[in-house]
């Protein structure tokens, strides 16, 4: 028995590492899991888990038949990482808590609203215009944000639809000079 002892003990000790292991990768996994999915400059999600939240939003709008919006914002070109942070900072103070917002590209932000109105969503635009209001270049002139929307009566087959919308909104916008939102009835039809 005595000679087994020294075996029990290092087989012990073995899977007592192999515990701690498995326990740091899984932590390690959840991690990387994460960070995959949140911009490192700002903390908002990215442009992938913007893409899975809002394909889930699609399938949740089709299954209850509610409608959702997406609000986007263009910061402008030329802009630093401090705007960028500070424009985050923003969206995210003027959203709710079951919003998601993410950063699509350098300048480029969208937010996913959850059951949200086209009336609604147009007081959210009201609230990031004057939000982001305050902003300024890294030369201190202030910023110019563009920012446009979309309410999805009925939603699209596919998120690149979303991104196209909103997209057609912020040029929409910046020829305008203020907010552009938009009520879509159906994928190809909108009033």
């Amino acid at each position: 028995m005595r000679d087994c002892v020294p075996i029990i003990v290092l087989a012990l000790v073995a899977i007592g590492g192999l515990t701690w292991a498995i326990v740091a990768l899984r932590s390690s996994l959840a991690r990387e899991r994460r960070l995959a999915r949140v911009d490192d400059v700002t903390g908002v999600r990215n442009a992938r888990a913007f893409r899975e939240a809002a394909g889930a939003e699609i399938e949740r709008a089709r299954r209850y038949q509610h409608p959702f919006s997406v609000a986007a914002v263009d910061l402008g070109s030329r802009v630093g990482d401090d705007l960028v942070r500070s424009a985050a900072t923003v969206l995210r103070g003027a959203l709710r808590a079951t919003d998601l917002v993410a950063r699509l590209g350098r300048d480029e932000f969208i937010a996913l609203l959850p059951e949200t109105s086209a009336a609604s969503a147009r007081i959210v635009l009201d609230k990031l215009r004057a939000g982001l209001a305050d902003l300024r270049l890294p030369d201190g002139r202030p910023a110019a944000p563009s920012i446009g929307g979309v309410t999805f009566l009925n939603p699209p087959h596919a998120v690149e639809e979303i991104i196209r919308a909103t997209d057609e909104r912020i040029v929409e916008a910046k020829s305008m000079g203020a907010p552009s939102h938009i009520t879509w009835n159906s994928v190809h039809e909108s009033s």
